[in-house]
């Protein structure tokens, strides 16, 4: 049996996941459209680029990969029981560009509205057979807030096991709770707080830093003054019974106390080198660097060469440049693009053979193998002209008051289709058919420069042309001629029979001359 009802990548969907892929980057499926394609059950076509005729189009409830099929993606979208009024005949999916990315047509299907006196929740499901589910971006938006029944049910089960293994590492575990000390043996770090108990004997409560110092203050006040200054002495000279032996020997065979030692103790660098002798050893150091120091991992053991790739520098002669350029400006649009003196304005690689032009962060338009698409007005100075063997000439000089638009196209069952109209509607309407005829409408009147063509065709005037008699009584009458009309009736005699007949041709006037009339 022939398929009837199925989804495809578009021209444009095909490269941008052959790109992702390509790249390792991702595609972002967001949002999904369903339209009444005018009536008529449609056929997917690649080279869509929307819908025939949509008529919602809103975020994803669901995006996944089949758990049956890892070559397929399911996107789903519920329909609220509120909206409605349509027929569904077509599906599209759009990524995060509003690039249609799949079309789909399915069997048509009614969706009411709660005023037509019926309502229901409607679920549109799209499964896609891709090469890579990896380059699409398995991501919704958590605000969207219906979701089907086996979404929820799906969800259920992965939190259930996601708890029970949690619970199960947690009992399995010989201390779980890190965060709280053991009541036995507990070993603390950082800087753990205790409170401060008050002063008294008893010994078996927690001595913290500030009552241990608040008991030595306690003790110190309550000693003599001599015995605290006596104390002070012999912690300034670590208790050494022998200080004034201790300090001869120290100071024994030590240079003289003048401005030299003051440079040896470290003090004065430059007067310690000069003292040494070194001191043109300053000016050396000064513009001197470590020997250690290596400039691109290369030492610094003789002259040094660097190259363009040493500094990962685009060489003179050309080569590849990864990333986004920004030329005057930060590049905003990211991939593979430039941005020309505004970090949101120039050109992006959005596919493969597929160049698209960006003006603050707007894509207008994009070229590929088949030409330039914009999808904005293309503003010109001049006149717009188009050949390659058929030539097309537009011309304005802006200064109309109603926009006008001029159409030249074509289909199969009308090769040729020309037409003007503005926004009053249609003026002008020219198609030539399939069997080679012109059909051919204006909205209004016509009124030709010149007559004189029209005049040599369209009959002018009407009339009856030379009379003629037929002998009718013992005569051969009149014999039936085409364009004649019998304009009188004899009898000479008066009696029952007839003597003759009169008869004129139907004449018409053509331009300059008169014709008889072949038949009525």
């Amino acid at each position: 049996m022939t398929v009837k009802y199925y989804a495809i990548l578009t021209n444009q969907g095909a490269a941008r996941l052959a790109n992702a892929t390509m790249l390792g980057s991702k595609l972002n499926l967001t949002q999904m459209a369903v339209g009444d394609a005018n009536g008529v059950l449609p056929t997917p076509d690649p080279a869509q680029t929307k819908l025939i005729n949509q008529k919602r189009i809103a975020p994803l409830n669901l995006l996944s990969v089949d758990p049956n099929n890892q070559s397929q993606i399911i996107a789903e979208q519920i329909i609220p029981e509120n909206e409605g009024g349509f027929w569904i005949r077509e599906i599209g999916l759009y990524d995060d560009e509003g690039v249609l990315i799949a079309v789909a047509n399915c069997p048509e299907t009614y969706k009411p509205q709660l005023q037509e006196g019926s309502g229901r929740t409607q679920t549109i499901r799209m499964i896609l057979v891709v090469t890579n589910t990896e380059a699409i971006t398995l991501k919704i938006d958590p605000s969207v807030v219906l979701a089907t029944r086996k979404y929820v049910d799906d969800e259920v089960l992965e939190l259930k096991l996601y708890v029970d293994d949690q619970m199960r590492n947690h009992i399995a575990a010989q201390d779980p709770h890190t965060q709280y000390a053991q009541k036995h043996n507990p070993t603390f770090t950082g800087e753990p707080k205790a409170p401060t108990p008050a002063a008294g004997n008893n010994t078996t409560r927690i001595a913290t830093t500030e009552f241990v110092q608040a008991a030595v203050t306690a003790l110190i006040n309550g000693a003599p003054a001599t015995l605290d200054t006596l104390k002070e002495i012999a912690a300034a000279i670590n208790n050494d019974p022998k200080f004034s032996t201790t300090i001869n020997n120290v100071l024994s065979g030590k240079q003289p106390l003048d401005e030299t030692l003051t440079h040896l103790s470290g003090k004065d660098v430059a007067g310690l080198l000069a003292y040494l002798g070194l001191g043109e050893t300053i000016n050396l150091a000064r513009n001197a660097v470590p020997a250690t120091r290596r400039i691109n991992s290369k030492p610094l053991t003789g002259d040094i060469t660097l190259w363009a790739s040493d500094v990962g520098a685009l060489p003179i002669a050309g080569g590849r440049l990864n990333g986004a350029l920004g030329i005057g400006a930060d590049n905003a649009l990211g991939g593979n693009s430039i941005v020309l003196g505004d970090n949101d304005t120039g050109f992006k690689q959005d596919g493969d053979g597929v160049l698209g032009i960006y003006a603050n962060n707007a894509r207008i338009g994009y070229i590929d193998n088949s030409g330039l698409h914009m999808s904005v007005n293309v503003l010109t100075n001049g006149g717009i002209r188009v050949g390659d063997g058929k030539q097309f000439s537009l011309t304005s000089n802006n200064n109309s008051t109603m926009t006008a638009t001029f159409n030249l196209w074509g289909g199969a069952d009308r090769p040729t289709v020309i037409e003007l109209d503005d926004d009053q509607g249609w003026q002008f309407y020219s198609q030539r058919n399939t069997d080679g005829s012109i059909s051919f409408r204006v909205n209004g009147q016509m009124e030709p420069n010149s007559y004189s063509n029209f005049d040599s065709r369209y009959v002018q005037d009407i009339r009856l042309g030379s009379l003629q008699y037929g002998q009718v009584w013992n005569g051969p009458g009149f014999s039936d001629t085409s364009g004649y009309v019998i304009t009188g009736i004899t009898n000479g005699n008066s009696d029952e029979l007839v003597d003759g007949a009169h008869r004129r041709p139907i004449q018409k006037l053509i331009g300059n001359q008169w014709y008889n009339v072949v038949s009525i």
